[in-house]
């Protein structure tokens, strides 16, 4: 059950570094540009490591 969860948490996180990704290509500026993709990227590896633990 606890897995579940880890993996719900896992896609709504994939879902937010998308959206974070789409909106900063959208921007014009560069710093806020670059802080959100890194956050975002940031993100992604959270979700990869919630990932593995749930199938290992």
């Amino acid at each position: 059950m606890t897995k579940m969860w880890i993996a719900i948490a896992a896609m709504v996180l994939m879902f937010v570094c998308n959206i974070m990704v789409v909106y900063s290509r959208k921007l014009q500026s560069g710093a806020i540009r670059f802080l959100l993709k890194s956050v975002a990227y940031l993100l992604l590896l959270i979700t990869l490591l919630m990932i593995l633990l749930v199938i290992f």
